[in-house]
């Protein structure tokens, strides 16, 4: 018999490490796409670069490919042994499907404990740690956002235009300025300039040498006449150019609860005791919400590896087919459900009344309410 839990631990650790590998390297693709690709391409992050930054995110993906990797593997090793006949073959020595599925259950409890502490130690701060590396590269080498001969509009109000970048300084700069109301306030032209971060003030400052600036106040408000612009010759101008966010990343952020490891999250809410005298009572109880769901949630992400083992197991003899893209076919659409029942629960997290702490947890109990009475059922004949 150990011969035989040895042969279906191995298969399905072999199949199930398979295919988490496999979907973890289709998410890092798909967050490479996203966000890297574009500034590869532009020559705003070299290939190392982007390579550290799929690696930094790697735990985070790893979540929540593994209960789908697990999932997958359960149901085409399931589903083979069963179309093989090697499940009846063993039942008919004797072995009940708990004795035959229990190194699947010993592998699905590893990987819940190994998802469980990747999820509230590393998950959350390799998202942290991946767009930190956003902005670093921003703060420390802002020139290379600013593409030559590409009109660039990161700059809430600005267009900026340059026809070249050499020895770190940007030579022909031209700058439309434009007003609340998106017309044409300023056009700035400069013979060369530099663009860096300023960290004390979150701005980036935008330093031209040689240009002149022509100030536009198109019409008289009293008589309604068209003026002539104003022209000014500098030979060294600053202009502060504040942003909240560049390409998409956010240049000062404050850390949100999703990314937040346990100690951290443990830490902000034992904060919020000593802040009773200046947030109302109603406030402390939302944000201890927010928390306890945010725990929660990592944990139960987590043991869903377990509750989907449940389901899995008899799904995948009731299938009794060897062909892998329905099995896998079949995992994918489960997971789907699971993830987006759990995003619906995720809503309830601003009504502390409904405890959507424990809300979070319903999807494994659905999970585990289907897969209990077809898992007996299964193990009877």
């Amino acid at each position: 018999m150990n011969l035989f839990r040895r042969y279906v631990f191995r298969e399905t650790f072999i199949v199930c490490c398979t295919a988490t590998g496999l979907f973890v390297s289709i998410l890092l693709v798909a967050n490479a796409m996203r966000d890297v690709m574009e500034w590869v391409t532009m020559k705003r992050l070299r290939w190392q670069e982007a390579l550290q930054m799929l690696c930094i995110l790697t735990p985070s993906v790893i979540s929540y490919a593994l209960p789908l990797g697990m999932m997958t593997g359960v149901l085409v090793v399931i589903g083979r042994m069963s179309s093989q006949n090697e499940i009846l073959a063993m039942k008919s020595i004797g072995m009940g499907l708990w004795k035959i599925t229990r190194p699947i259950f010993l592998l699905a409890l590893s990987f819940t404990l190994f998802a469980s502490y990747i999820n509230l130690c590393y998950a959350p701060n390799s998202v942290s740690k991946y767009r930190q590396f956003f902005r670093d590269i921003i703060r420390e080498k802002p020139m290379r956002f600013i593409a030559p001969k590409t009109f660039n509009d990161y700059f809430p109000g600005y267009a900026i235009y340059v026809d070249s970048l050499s020895k770190g300084n940007f030579n022909g700069m031209k700058i439309w300025r434009f007003d609340e109301r998106n017309l044409l306030d300023s056009y700035i032209s400069a013979k060369s300039g530099q663009i860096v971060f300023e960290e004390s003030s979150g701005t980036f400052l935008l330093k031209l040498n040689d240009g002149n600036m022509e100030k536009f106040d198109l019409y008289d408000s009293a008589t309604d006449l068209q003026r002539v612009p104003k022209i000014v010759f500098f030979q060294n101008i600053t202009i502060n150019l504040p942003v909240k966010e560049f390409l998409g990343v956010p240049i000062q952020a404050k850390k949100k609860f999703h990314r937040m490891t346990l100690g951290e999250l443990l830490a902000a809410k034992k904060s919020l005791n000593f802040r009773k005298d200046t947030i109302s009572y109603e406030s402390i109880r939302r944000q201890k919400t927010l928390i306890n769901m945010q725990i929660s949630s990592n944990l139960a992400n987590a043991f869903g590896i377990l509750a989907m083992t449940i389901l899995s197991i008899p799904l995948g003899m009731r299938v009794h087919r060897r062909d892998t893209p329905l099995n896998v076919g079949i995992a994918l659409c489960l997971c789907i459900g699971y993830y987006f029942v759990m995003a619906m629960f995720s809503l309830f997290g601003d009504y502390p009344r409904l405890r959507p702490d424990i809300l979070a947890w319903i999807p494994n109990m659905i999970l585990v309410g289907l897969g209990i009475p077809l898992f007996c059922r299964a193990s009877q004949h």
